[in-house]
């Protein structure tokens, strides 16, 4: 078990042991905005230069997201036109994964991620159901809800179980799936506590890879992360990854810094959080990043232009070597 390992090993061994879970290495992924253009049509361009910064920085990528990307407010087409956009520009490079919209039915949910299967990404990711109103489906639910989707999606699949849907799928579910369906590939664990987590990776096998979020990674890369999902590398990605540098060469010092510095950016940013979207379009507008025009759709809005000055503000004093470039 990688807990035992981890209370006796070295940062060393437990980093050599940690760094092979699912046979590939460790991996950060860009929850991607979706840049719009003035009139809030898909900025087509703007995307593709987005998306090549993103490949260029070796970052894996999750379009469409219902947070980062705007999912719930874009059309089936218009998330086939992203998918599409992102198989061209990066397909390939880096690890191309879709992040269909939560939704309440598996129906609703399969007319989405159908349309990243047929666009040709690596990985479609699944939400559990978003039973809404309150509403905590019961086990059967969960599992028939997981069984219609799984049946119908002959492609490689991630499973999120995210705090926002307000319960996590138990373990034995999990790993009762995993075993039914051998195209699961990756669980992404999103907020639960790194109980559940370490639970959950006992209970699956190890070539079903698990990612968190970047709060808490370095204790979950020591419990079997092989990577997180996030969205502060749409503006640093390369300070991002030097988490992961630093790991994989079980550099403390380094791996130190970068975290905090990270750590600090997202603190800059937070008083515009949540929606995820608001504040990292707003943080690429006021740096001036490729495709950073601020525009959202409704119901976000741009914060004022004392707001977007004082992120700016914030961001720049923690003087992060990448942004001192595009300045």
């Amino acid at each position: 078990m990688v807990l035992l390992a981890a209370s006796a090993a070295s940062f060393s061994e437990v980093s050599a042991l940690t760094s092979g879970v699912g046979g590939d290495r460790l991996r950060l992924f860009c929850m991607s905005i979706t840049p719009f253009a003035a009139d809030g049509s898909i900025d087509e361009e703007g995307l593709r230069t987005h998306l090549r910064r993103l490949v260029a920085s070796d970052t894996g990528i999750y379009l469409g997201s219902g947070g980062a990307g705007e999912g719930h407010v874009l059309t089936v087409d218009e998330l086939r036109l992203v998918y599409r956009i992102g198989v061209d520009e990066a397909k390939g490079r880096v690890p191309l994964y879709a992040n269909p919209r939560e939704s309440r039915s598996a129906a609703a949910m399969y007319e989405v991620a159908r349309a990243a299967v047929d666009a040709g990404v690596d990985v479609v990711q699944i939400y559990q159901v978003d039973a809404g109103h309150g509403m905590i489906p019961t086990l059967r639910e969960q599992e028939a809800y997981f069984n219609a989707l799984l049946e119908k999606i002959n492609h490689p699949v991630a499973i999120s179980i995210h705090a926002y849907a307000g319960y996590a799928a138990p373990v034995g579910l999990m790993s009762l799936l995993c075993e039914r369906f051998p195209q699961i590939e990756a669980v992404n664990v999103m907020g639960p506590p790194n109980s559940y987590f370490l639970a959950l990776r006992d209970a699956l096998p190890g070539s079903v890879r698990m990612y968190t979020g970047v709060t808490n990674l370095v204790q979950l890369l020591a419990l079997g992360a092989a990577g997180a999902l996030l969205a502060e590398n749409n503006i640093i990605p390369e300070t991002c990854n030097a988490i992961l540098r630093a790991w994989e060469s079980r550099d403390l010092e380094a791996l130190g810094t970068a975290m905090s510095t990270v750590q600090r950016f997202t603190t800059a940013v937070s008083p515009w959080a949540p929606s995820t979207a608001r504040w990292a379009k707003t943080a690429m507008k006021v740096l001036g990043l490729p495709a950073g025009n601020g525009v959202l759709r409704a119901p976000y809005l741009l914060p004022t232009e004392e707001d977007q000055k004082r992120m700016a503000a914030d961001i720049r004093a923690l003087h992060i070597p990448e942004l001192q470039r595009v300045a």
